[in-house]
């Protein structure tokens, strides 16, 4: 019964679904212009060469990275094997999930996650719990999440989804994400971004080359102005598309 059932009309729903996504496409300009910073948190993560750092669901390891600059030593931890197969070479792949990784306690001296709560909703508190246990007293950790309090965001989410997008995959509340990490983490950093901007890096990829520089002004001034108003009306902070939260494990 549940064979037949997968061969006929769930599998044409899966189908239909597939191919109502939305290719992922994203102009490298406008982004650098969104997540610069952002981009540029996980360097705090190491004081020295030779601290071990890991990429929490990172496939490739690309949001650590940056760390090879400053000499650390770095693995990527995910479900995904074929995401794994495409981490570089200093990047060493390690199978497994948030809930329970496949590491020793305080084993890495930072680990950082973008993107990969929100994956799992109903067991934030267990995968913050375990990013505590693999990482030393003193040691920080880093995660940054889309959130479910921006409208823009909610809409292009529900209307073209993607398919770098999991079905399963639900943004909680900012602060949700906050109180979690502060059950198990002393809070160091909390910074809120995007309010109208978040979108406008998949528009200008979506335009014809010779309108995109007139687009990426126009990105550079919507950041700017989300900047403006986040910090000037810290109630607005709830409607921001992403939280990034830096925490240290207590000594």
């Amino acid at each position: 019964m549940g064979v037949k059932g997968f061969g006929g009309g769930t599998l044409r729903r899966r189908n239909l679904a597939a191919a109502m996504r939305v290719r992922w496409d994203v102009d490298a300009v406008a982004n650098a212009i969104l997540w610069r910073d952002l981009d540029a948190i996980p360097l705090r993560l190491v004081d020295g060469p030779g601290e071990w750092v890991a990429d929490l669901g990172g496939g490739n390891g690309n949001f650590v990275s940056p760390l090879r600059r400053r000499g650390a030593r770095l693995a990527t931890v995910d479900i995904d094997r074929r995401a794994l197969r495409q981490a570089g070479p200093l990047i060493r792949p390690i199978l497994g999930s948030l809930t329970r990784l496949p590491l020793r306690d305080a084993s890495l001296h930072a680990a950082a996650g973008r993107a990969v709560l929100h994956h799992v909703p109903e067991e934030l508190d267990a995968a913050v719990r375990e990013s505590r246990r693999i990482v030393r007293p003193g040691g920080l950790v880093l995660f940054q999440e889309p959130t479910s309090g921006n409208w823009l965001a909610n809409a292009a989410r529900k209307r073209f989804p993607t398919e770098r997008h999991d079905p399963h995959e639900r943004p909680l509340p900012g602060e949700r994400y906050v109180e979690t990490i502060r059950r198990h983490f002393d809070v160091v950093e909390t910074r809120h971004e995007f309010l109208l901007s978040y979108l406008l890096p998949h528009l200008v990829a979506r335009l014809p080359p010779d309108r995109r520089n007139l687009a990426r002004a126009l990105t550079r001034a919507v950041f700017g102005l989300d900047r403006r108003l986040l910090a000037a009306l810290p109630g607005l902070r709830p409607r921001a598309a992403y939280v990034s939260v830096l925490a240290r494990r207590p000594p």
